[in-house]
């Protein structure tokens, strides 16, 4: 077979510079789209942790419960809504007014 011509390495030069610059646009759009997906995997890994961790403290606070309820009641009656028993004395702390 004979050498190619000047022309026909041009044209094949031309095509991979086409087939290139495809490859390239469509790779960089797949990789971008990559890139988010693993940001929002990170995003959603780190939600589920925090669940996990509330979770866990809404179990321990169940369990608490259902051992001694009355001692939860106490807790919650003090703690939320400023109670006290019969001949405690309450104190209560007023911030300074920032000038």
């Amino acid at each position: 077979m004979s050498e190619p011509s000047e022309e026909q390495k041009r044209n094949y030069f031309v095509l991979a510079l086409v087939i290139a610059y495809i490859v390239i646009a469509l790779g960089n759009h797949h990789f971008r789209r990559l890139l988010v997906y693993k940001k929002n995997k990170k995003i959603l890994e780190a939600q589920i942790a925090e669940l996990d961790e509330k979770n866990r403290e809404l179990e321990k606070c169940l369990e608490e419960f259902e051992k001694n309820p009355e001692k939860v009641y106490y807790r919650i009656a003090r703690e939320e809504y400023g109670m006290i028993k019969k001949g405690e004395l309450k104190y209560r702390f007023i911030d300074k007014p920032k000038k």
